[in-house]
């Protein structure tokens, strides 16, 4: 098959195009970015350099191809000036449809996320609820898989300064925390760092590899079904205190915990590192969410028979390669 791969070589795209040309496919990769160009090339894939918003780019480079894999590019969430994330989702993904129209496509991968079925509740995750709505509307010919993966163990990384004692800990609210979990005598003994959330302890969060989500998509793209469907994936279901373990076993410090505090300390956090109070509500609102249950609810009910390859252990090892390096 000719099939269109977007999301450049990131972490899902790369081990995605790679899989999809062993397979002997032809893989069209779109990126912003040109100079992503050879190292694409240099794949095995054919490389498209445009934006996503620009439908008439879209529409060209639709053209000719069978399949197509569909993710949202990274939001800007933070600064003064930031767009519209929500009306963002609804133009790309009506060009995304418009384009898959246009060009006769009938299969399709859309990416979304766990709680993509919720129209609120979910803080900033609800526009992938916008996107699959738009793909809902396209003909009854075109074959869509909804994939809605857990969490991404990637984003972990996000903890990394915490966990060194810098960051979040920097602030009165973590030394407070931190003083007030380990004793006063304890921040003497070593003890560099703690993971906070408004989520964590023993909240049970399906967490996923991006490897484990680009086999998924490839088979999705590979089989035969038609209508819409929905696939959860996910690679290991944990307790937030397990995760933490894990981690620090893999750097040292066995001792690591994952603390919770409360939602006002979580926006006030996101305030600080530049978010304006609305998208700090909706970041608070999606930890909530994982914190209450909500968000996995329909992934529990739904779980998937067959769980990734790749486990925490294995992302462990890599945090700790990181955390070394930096």
């Amino acid at each position: 098959m000719k099939i269109i791969v977007t999301g450049s070589l990131g972490n899902i795209s790369k081990p995605l195009v790679v899989q999809l040309i062993e397979q002997g496919h032809q893989v069209t990769v779109i990126s912003s970015s040109v100079a992503r160009k050879a190292e694409i090339e240099q794949l095995g894939a054919k490389a498209e350099i445009g934006a996503l918003e620009d439908g008439i780019f879209l529409n060209r480079t639709f053209q000719g191809h069978d399949a197509a894999y569909c993710m949202m590019p990274p939001f800007n969430f933070f600064g003064a000036d930031t767009p519209d994330y929500q009306k963002q989702a609804f133009s790309i993904s009506t060009n995304y449809a418009e384009a898959i129209q246009n060009a006769g496509i009938k299969k399709v991968v859309q990416l979304s996320s766990v709680g993509g079925e919720k129209p609120a509740g979910t803080g900033v995750l609800v526009f992938h609820y916008i996107a699959e709505n738009v793909f809902k509307q396209l003909p009854q010919d075109v074959s869509v898989t909804h994939l809605r993966p857990g969490s991404f163990d990637y984003n972990l990384y996000a903890f990394m300064d915490m966990v060194k004692g810098e960051g979040f800990l920097k602030g009165i609210i973590g030394k407070l925390l931190y003083l007030k979990h380990y004793g006063f005598k304890s921040l003497f003994k070593g003890y560099s760092g703690i993971i906070l959330s408004n989520y964590g302890e023993t909240d049970k969060i399906a967490w996923v590899s991006p490897v484990d989500i680009a086999s998924a998509i490839a088979e999705e793209l590979n089989t035969q079904q038609e209508g819409k469907k929905v696939r959860y994936v996910a690679s290991e279901e944990l307790t937030c205190q397990e995760i933490a373990s894990m981690l620090g076993n893999a750097i040292g410090k066995p001792y690591l915990k994952w603390v919770l505090i409360s939602d006002k300390q979580m926006k006030d956090a996101f305030m600080k590192i530049g978010a304006s109070e609305k998208i700090a509500e909706e970041f608070t609102e999606m930890n909530l969410a994982m914190h209450n249950g909500d968000l996995f609810e329909d992934y529990f009910k739904n779980r998937p028979a067959v769980l990734g390859r790749i486990k925490m252990n294995d992302f462990a090892k890599a945090f700790a390669t990181k955390y070394k390096e930096q």
